[in-house]
């Protein structure tokens, strides 16, 4: 009897405003048509593992998928062994993307989206917190713990469940040590997923995005009331110390990937 051929796939957690979109170009260019985009109209919809492993299953050729709709923890079904890749970004740096973002391309009806194209970035940040505090409030903790956006926000428990996800990402990234995290990633899945292509140019970006990480941060604080600011950093405790956390990960992979650069073992 012939065994089943076990299928490894590149799973792809796209989160908003964290290069995602350069991501999906990598994946693109590496994969061709082996990589596919897993998204519903309705984008606010978590899609259960089901959809995912159903989507996979159907698609024989596929080694690669993103979706904005996916949550943690990282599926498993008899025959296919998944890999992980996610990027996350500083909190206060993915906000100011976001109001960028918004400004740019709006979306009318969209809580933030309206906030972003009718006030400057100080008063924007005002109003999140007074009226819409979930909306900014550890987003990338919920994410990596597998959360719902109409859960609780979330506490130690879930910076946890997080911290552990994030150590165990086959592909883990850090928007603000682009480069590392793909020459570290592609380093260590190069055993399975031997063409990546990390030479594509950054893709969707947007405005006010120049300068360095602590400039962008330090304008943002300029422009916003100290007690806005104070409730900003509060209601990001968690997702950095997530990222803080992360980026020391994805700067140890790299050492090692620059240290053995020729090595083929995860």
């Amino acid at each position: 009897m012939e065994i089943e051929r076990l299928r490894c796939v590149l799973v792809h957690y796209h989160i908003f405003k964290n290069a995602g979109t350069t991501v999906e170009e990598i994946l693109a260019h590496s994969f061709f048509d082996r990589f596919e985009r897993l998204d519903t109209e309705e984008s606010d919809t978590v899609l259960p593992d089901r959809d995912l492993i159903r989507f996979v299953r159907d698609r024989v050729h596929l080694q690669a998928v993103s979706s904005h709709q996916i949550r943690y923890p990282l599926p498993e079904a008899p025959g296919i062994l998944f890999f992980d890749l996610c990027f996350l970004r500083d909190p206060l740096d993915r906000l100011r993307s976001t109001y960028d973002y918004f400004r740019e391309k709006p979306f009318p009806g969209l809580a933030a989206s309206d906030l972003a194209n009718n006030y400057g970035i100080g008063e924007f940040l005002e109003r999140i917190v007074e009226g819409h505090p979930w909306l900014i409030q550890d987003a990338q903790v919920n994410i990596l713990a597998g959360r719902s956006p109409d859960d609780p926000p979330a506490g130690p428990a879930e910076l946890e469940i997080a911290l552990r996800t994030m150590l165990a990402t086959a592909f883990l990234g850090v928007v603000d040590c682009f480069r590392e995290s793909l020459v570290a990633g592609a380093h260590f899945l190069r055993p399975i997923f031997p063409h990546f292509d990390l030479e594509q140019p950054a893709a969707n970006v947007s405005g006010g995005m120049g300068g360095t990480l602590q400039s962008r941060i330090g304008a943002m604080e300029s422009a916003t009331k100290p007690d806005v600011w104070a409730e900003v950093l509060r209601l990001n405790a968690l997702d950095r110390e997530l990222v803080d956390r992360a980026r020391a990960e994805v700067l140890r992979r790299y050492a090692i990937a620059q240290a053995h650069p020729s090595s083929a073992a995860i």
